[in-house]
């Protein structure tokens, strides 16, 4: 009788830490989700500067989460494999949701190194080629096609326009 005890007693730890760790977890889901939310109407009233902090804070939240999934989420490996998914998955929205505000508000990232694709519209060479496509200009050294292009560097502004040079 002691010994079902005993099982029982390390059953009941092994089931505390676990739904420990779990509920950690998914509290952190819900923070995810509740910035996640509030990015909503900060974009239907076009406040892109919320938005860009909203996907500060998404960042943090899933970098927390990673931590603490790595860390002892194996406790639980449903909920290690569950959660895994779920911070890969609010990385892609974080991704995709930054893409919008520098598509409506590059001057926000000023300084700062981006990714975009741009389909040069016309290019001109002074030196380097200055390749003109909406809000963002590029400066390259390669001649630009029609096709589109993926850059990244950081984002600097001239005294008429919003440059990369990469």
């Amino acid at each position: 009788m002691k010994r079902i005890k005993n099982i029982l007693s390390i059953i009941a730890i092994v089931l505390s830490i676990m739904g420990i760790v779990t509920f950690s977890l998914f509290i952190l889901e819900e923070a995810f989700q509740t910035v996640m939310f509030g990015t909503w109407p900060a974009q239907d009233a076009q406040r892109w500067d919320i938005v860009k902090k909203g996907t500060v804070m998404m960042d943090k939240v899933t970098a927390t989460m990673n931590r603490v999934n790595f860390t002892c989420g194996w406790i639980q490996p449903l909920a290690f494999i569950s959660y895994r998914a779920y911070a890969k998955s609010a990385d892609y929205y974080t991704a995709a949701l930054r893409s919008k505000v520098i598509a409506h508000a590059p001057e926000l990232f000023i300084g700062e190194l981006i990714t975009v694709s741009i389909k040069p519209k016309s290019w001109t060479k002074i030196g380097v080629y200055y390749v003109v496509n909406g809000q963002i200009k590029l400066l390259t050294r390669s001649k630009p096609t029609k096709e589109t292009i993926t850059v990244s560097g950081v984002l600097r502004k001239s005294v008429v326009s919003l440059y990369i040079v990469f």
